[in-house]
This record gives C-alpha cells, sequence and structure tokens, in this order.
C-alpha cells in the first residue's frame, strides 16, 4: 500500500514523511501540515519524530506561520502494515488526521478528515522506483483529496470545509541536493484533473524531471527514459516553470506567486545536514498542452487548465546561494 511505513524499527539512518497539503475555498488560505520520522532511535536533538505546520494567510501575509517541534523516539507509536502513526500528541491513519502542538510562541492544532483516494500517483514507473528504494523514494497515495474538520492558531478556529488537496508520502536514506517541485488538483475548466511535478538532482549532477497530468480527456506520463532526456524545469523568485514531452504531446506547466506568500522551513538531512526548503501552498498555475499530428508537425494547443491561489510548489537546494527567497527577505530588512 502507498502510505505502508517503510521504517522497520532499526538505528539505521533512514527517513520517512508523511504531509498534507490543501487550500481554504472559504478564504484562500493554504495549509501544510507534515508527520515525519528522522533516525527514530537516535540520541541527536534532531532526531525523532516531528510535526511540522504550515500557514499562509493570502489577505494578510505577516500572519503566515511555519512551525515544527521535535518529538523523542519514546513519543512515537508506528503500527507495521498500516498507516497507524502518533507523534506525541497527534495521529495519522488513513483518512483522519489530528494533532497539535506549541513551538516559538504559537500554538497549533487540527481535527481533520477525507475520504481517500482510489488511486495513488507514482513519478516514475516500476523498474526506476525499485532502483531508487533503497536510496530515496517517493509516491502520492492521495493525489486528489477534500479535507474537512477544523484548525486552530493561536486559539483562533478556522472550520474548514471539503477543502481541496493532496497527501504524499517519501522515505529512504538520504535526501536529494535539490529539487523543484509543483502540483494543483483544483482547475477552472476540468474539476477532475490534477497535475503532478518532480525534478530532482541524481548523482553526478544531473537533474530529472518528471511531469505527469490527470485530466478528463488526456493522459500525460512524462516520466520515461526517453522522455527524461528533454523534460526540463526551472524556477526563480515566485515562479516555476515546467516543460515535459510524451510521444507527440508538449506540456507546459507554470506556477506564479507572491514571494511573501512563499514559507521557509529547514530540513535536516539523515546525515544531520540542515539545508533550506522554500514552499507555497497558494499559487497560480496555467497548464498549456500541446499536440503535434506527426514527427515533424508543428505543436498546436490542445488544452488549457487555470487555477487560482491553489497550486502547491517548493524548492530545496542544499546550495542556499541557489535560492533566491533569503536574499529577497533579507532585502526587505
Amino acid at each position: 500500500m502507498p502510505n505502508t511505513p517503510r521504517w522497520d524499527g532499526s538505528r539505521s539512518k533512514f527517513y520517512e514523511v508523511w504531509y498534507f497539503i490543501f487550500t481554504d475555498p472559504q478564504t484562500g488560505d493554504g495549509y501544510w501540515i507534515r508527520y515525519t520520522l528522522l533516525n527514530p532511535l537516535d540520541t541527536h536533538p534532531a532526531a525523532g519524530g516531528t510535526l511540522w505546520f504550515g500557514y499562509t494567510c493570502r489577505r494578510n501575509p505577516d500572519l503566515n506561520l511555519a512551525i515544527s517541534k521535535t518529538f523523542p523516539a519514546s513519543e512515537i507509536r508506528l503500527a507495521q502494515g498500516v498507516l497507524d502513526l502518533a507523534i506525541g500528541p497527534a495521529s495519522l491513519r488513513e483518512g483522519a488526521l489530528s494533532g497539535a502542538f506549541e513551538a516559538y510562541g504559537k500554538r497549533v492544532d487540527w481535527d481533520l478528515t477525507y475520504r481517500p483516494a482510489l488511486n495513488p500517483h507514482y513519478f516514475f514507473g516500476g523498474p526506476l522506483r525499485a532502483l531508487t528504494q533503497s536510496r530515496s523514494s517517493v509516491t502520492i497515495p492521495n493525489p486528489k483529496v477534500f479535507l474537512s474538520g477544523r484548525v486552530s492558531i493561536n486559539g483562533s478556529t478556522r472550520t474548514v470545509s471539503g477543502a481541496p488537496g493532496h497527501q504524499a508520502h517519501h522515505w529512504g536514506t538520504e535526501r536529494a541536493a535539490r529539487w523543484l517541485w509543483g502540483h494543483c488538483c483544483n482547475f477552472e475548466e476540468d474539476e477532475g484533473a490534477v497535475v503532478e511535478l518532480l525534478s530532482a538532482g541524481v548523482p553526478g549532477g544531473v537533474d530529472l524531471t518528471f511531469a505527469n497530468l490527470y485530466a478528463s480527456d488526456y493522459k500525460i506520463e512524462a516520466s520515461g527514459v526517453s522522455d527524461l532526456f528533454f523534460n526540463r524545469a526551472r524556477a526563480g523568485l515566485g515562479y516555476w516553470s515546467f516543460e515535459a514531452y510524451q510521444g507527440p504531446f508538449k506540456l507546459l506547466v507554470d506556477i506564479r506567486t507572491d514571494p511573501r506568500l512563499v514559507l521557509k522551513f529547514v530540513y535536516t538531512s539523515p546525515t544531520y545536514a540542515t539545508s533550506e526548503c522554500w514552499n507555497t501552498q497558494t499559487g497560480d498555475c496555467l497548464v498549456r498542452l500541446y499536440q503535434r499530428p506527426s514527427r515533424l508537425g508543428r505543436f498546436k494547443l490542445c488544452k488549457v487548465l487555470r487555477a487560482h491561489g491553489c497550486a502547491a510548489a517548493e524548492v530545496h537546494d542544499v546550495c542556499v546561494d541557489n535560492i533566491p527567497y533569503p536574499a529577497w527577505w533579507a532585502q526587505r530588512g
């Protein structure tokens, strides 16, 4: 099962992550709730289980929040063979998540439910998944779900009803040195459409870009070996762009946001190296799909999808100079 825990209870270096990203349809605010394991049996201060909470306020970015709290192994409960996880006061099961914690003078809590998706998403096929399992792997058990319940920040409770979002699960012995990621599942033109995007650095300094579009009338999975030679991704201040090819199709996806709506998180690897990840849950997304009638023919636009304020994206790099947001915030003083 895509959400089944991979950590086997050993002391070897290992990380595992389950997270949800969703947007409140009433306010346009974005949320990111994350459950993580990092070398759970080690004695390092960063080891154990960590709860993460991100909140993006569209009307007032000064209210944005990005906090986390780590709990020791004694406060982790993890079942084998089924998703049943507890970290401190928080729990996660298929279809339900709840929890609370306080950090940096801020208190958050949540109690949410969702109906699990029928079909998980895999960025790449079986052979490549098998090849990467020993180092790092990722899957999307719930590409599109609707979350309902409540979220509280410093005692102020927000009722969430039918918030579109998704849930991912990834794990391994080491994180990639860099990646760009994007997701959107709430398009104006096609309520069932989902786009999943990932460009990750692999050993040797090569970036592999995977792009997938599931729409009512098209299914594009630009993740084959031949596709990877042509797929590209780039990002800068407030934008992410992906270009991918599959057979006669070309897929272009652009995600844009106000830099004030991008949150900073500090990741810690299984070797305890830290790096920055900058994430947004409230971007605009434009999808353009082109098709050409023959190998020598010209690409012609055949589908457009648009979403406003509900696309998610992030940039991560072990070299902070490759990320524009720290300098942008520093200049703002």
